[in-house]
């Protein structure tokens, strides 16, 4: 449902690209644009996503955001993606993404 809503949303508004050094040197050392982050987003399948949804973990906005976790593959990258959509404004947002890391066992 997630997936479907914040597709919805991406196709018919758009989404805000939270401003983080992280994310924006990953598509800056690429050369991707918007539209290509947004056909990624367009893109995803439920089994990309590896956690959430879930109201979002700071208690400012967990009343309104959900958020969700997606590590999809894009040209030959594992990537992680973290988006969250408000359903009452009907906005997305790209929180973070990036390449993918592993976590290491016991942290």
């Amino acid at each position: 449902l997630f997936l479907s809503q914040m597709k919805r949303i991406v196709e018919e508004k758009g989404f805000i690209l939270v401003d983080r050094d992280a994310s924006d040197q990953f598509l800056a050392d690429r050369g991707y644009s918007i539209r290509d982050l947004t056909l990624l987003l367009l893109s995803l399948e439920v089994e990309d996503c590896f956690d959430g949804p879930e109201s979002d973990r700071d208690v400012r906005y967990s009343d309104r955001w959900t958020v969700a976790e997606f590590a999809p593959l894009f040209h030959g990258e594992k990537l992680y993606l973290k988006m969250s959509i408000r359903m009452d404004a009907e906005t997305a947002k790209c929180l973070s993404v990036k390449l993918y890391v592993e976590r290491a066992e016991g942290r």
